[in-house]
């Protein structure tokens, strides 16, 4: 006789040694799932302490609004001006890449902080939305879209808008026309 028959025939008359045989394979499943647990958990405290942090949901070009979140990292692994706190608003100063740690010398903050090579405007607030400083704008003239900027700061019948290099030329053409329009752009937080 075969062996698989012999072995059908001596398991049908004896089906404990089914159930033995499952049970040690759950047992050597379980030993092997608590032994992997067990050296995760040793090598994350090796690493030591964690400290939250941001960092960069997708590429993001430089002038752009921070698309940002939150991750738990080891302190070691981390650079000492890592962004502790949540960056929504700022804008970039230099090309960040996606999953990228946001540190301080990456952002210009949401308060008026720019690029140094973007330039800022005087625009009137007549049919402008209700924005704040940092906040992020798009602008458009004769219907078609010029580019992305930033709101600097705000006066009483004025708004400065910040706006990267390349686009400053056809927006300093729409502003001197009064033909400038603004379209708010909050703070994208995911």
């Amino acid at each position: 006789m075969m062996l698989l028959p012999r072995l059908r025939l001596a398991l049908a008359r004896r089906p404990w040694l089914y159930w033995l045989f499952v049970a040690g394979c759950a047992v050597v499943v379980w030993s092997l799932l608590a032994s992997g647990q067990a050296k995760l958990a040793r090598q994350r405290r090796e690493w030591g302490e964690t400290r939250r942090v941001w960092i960069a949901v997708g590429d993001i070009a430089r002038g752009a609004q921070l698309r940002t979140s939150a991750g738990d990292f080891p302190v070691a692994m981390l650079p000492p001006s890592a962004v502790t706190d949540d960056p929504a608003g700022s804008i970039a100063d230099r090309s960040i890449a996606n999953g990228e740690v946001i540190v301080a010398t990456d952002v210009s903050g949401g308060d008026g902080d720019l690029p140094a090579d973007w330039v800022v405007f005087a625009v009137s607030r007549n049919r402008t939305p209700a924005v704040h400083a940092g906040d992020g704008v798009a602008l458009f003239a004769g219907g078609q879209y010029l580019c992305d900027g930033a709101v600097v700061a705000l006066a009483d019948n004025s708004l400065d808008i910040g706006v990267p290099p390349a686009c400053a030329d056809a927006t300093s053409v729409q502003v001197a026309a009064d033909a400038l329009v603004l379209a708010a752009r909050k703070a994208f937080r995911p």
